[in-house]
């Protein structure tokens, strides 16, 4: 059976290339074979319906990728089948906790915390999402504090499929290098999603500030190169929502306003909540004088803002030999309000409908 969204010759944008695409529908589909090692053709369209569905199901396409000026890469073969494709990226300057945000934020989703909002989360691509599970998931749970993303990575850290009362869509999440982030070339491939995106998180450390600090020269850089990137095309402006999140606030957890937030339990979808914690933020980075990461907020027509904490903590070097030189979190992992900027971005995307999600972002 045809998806609802699911339209012979359907334009996609791939969200790795940001070339946009004709859906193929001649009924191949690609599936890995674990054994050899590489991708192989099947024809489903030879198959049972529910053999069909099963091949889609775990089965990808190969990105034609027309300008030719992207290695080779393979989308879901059911990502056309639902209603625009969100891309979210991440935003921030080195050091500034992105991985660490990400992994906190997939992880809970599929611990059932977006159930408050009527949303439950899949994977769409069930060999990605076991990748990021394997390298980042299941380390953080175990307390290792995450490496840096690597510079010049392209393709995208996990792509989730989230069912709400707005639909079903699937969510592609960007982890990309500050260094990346923070470069001026203008055909940077790392940064090429963003001429796709149609959600930002920025990111910013709670002690961070644009008159810089260790390991970030100016925080706000990345910021400023990647709203002057999404606004190249002016319709971003009202089109795209952004949230700021202030990442390691667990260090200013007992200093108000910061603690009532990173302690607010999530019951449910209320405006006025983003717009208090937004107020609360945006005086917080401009007592700190962090203007170049209030951008976004300036920019941007839709937008909330965040204290988050990913690990409730600082790492430590480890003690033992084995591990000598890795830095782990000692008491173990306890994201807080980590949710929030997903929450928002859902909301101000239709996922999550009715008239409170309506008015999150908004002045």
């Amino acid at each position: 059976m045809t998806a609802p969204f699911q339209q012979p010759g359907r334009l996609v944008r791939c969200p790795v290339c940001a070339d946009e695409i004709v859906w193929p529908d001649d009924g191949k589909v690609l599936v890995f074979d674990e054994g050899k090692r590489r991708y192989e053709t099947l024809d489903a369209a030879r198959l049972s319906e529910a053999k069909r569905a099963g091949a889609r199901r775990g089965g990808y396409i190969r990105c034609p990728n027309p300008a030719g000026d992207m290695a080779v890469h393979y989308l879901p073969a059911t990502y056309a089948d639902y209603r625009d494709p969100l891309i979210v990226g991440l935003v921030g300057a080195p050091m500034a906790g992105k991985t660490h945000l990400l992994t906190a934020m997939i992880r809970e989703a599929y611990r059932g915390g977006l159930a408050p909002y009527g949303v439950n989360t899949a994977a769409l691509d069930f060999r990605r999402h076991d990748d990021f599970n394997e390298q980042f998931v299941r380390p953080f749970e175990r307390g290792t504090a995450l490496a840096g993303t690597d510079s010049g990575v392209t393709e995208a850290a996990d792509i989730l499929l989230v069912r709400g009362p707005g639909g079903h869509r699937p969510v592609t999440f960007f982890d990309v290098a500050g260094e990346d982030l923070e470069s001026t070339e203008a055909m940077n491939r790392s940064t090429r999603y963003l001429l796709g995106a149609n959600a930002v998180i920025f990111v910013h450390a709670c002690e961070d500030d644009d008159a810089g600090s260790a390991g970030a020269v100016n925080p706000g850089w990345s910021f400023e190169l990647a709203v002057e990137r999404l606004l190249g095309v002016p319709e971003n402006a009202v089109r795209v929502p952004v949230a700021v999140a202030v990442t390691k606030s667990d260090r200013m957890r007992y200093v108000p306003p910061v603690e009532q937030w990173l302690r607010a339990p999530a019951d449910g979808l209320d405006a006025a909540r983003f717009r208090d914690e937004s107020r609360d933020v945006y005086a917080f980075l401009h007592r700190r004088g962090a203007v170049g990461s209030l951008r976004p907020f300036e920019a941007f027509h839709r937008c909330t803002l965040h204290f988050v904490s990913a690990s409730g903590g600082d790492a430590s070097p480890a003690d033992s030999s084995k591990e000598q030189g890795e830095q782990r979190f000692v008491r173990g992992v306890r994201p807080a309000n980590v949710l929030a900027p997903l929450v928002a971005i859902l909301a101000m995307t239709g996922v999550i409908a009715g008239p409170e999600a309506g008015k999150v972002g908004l002045p």
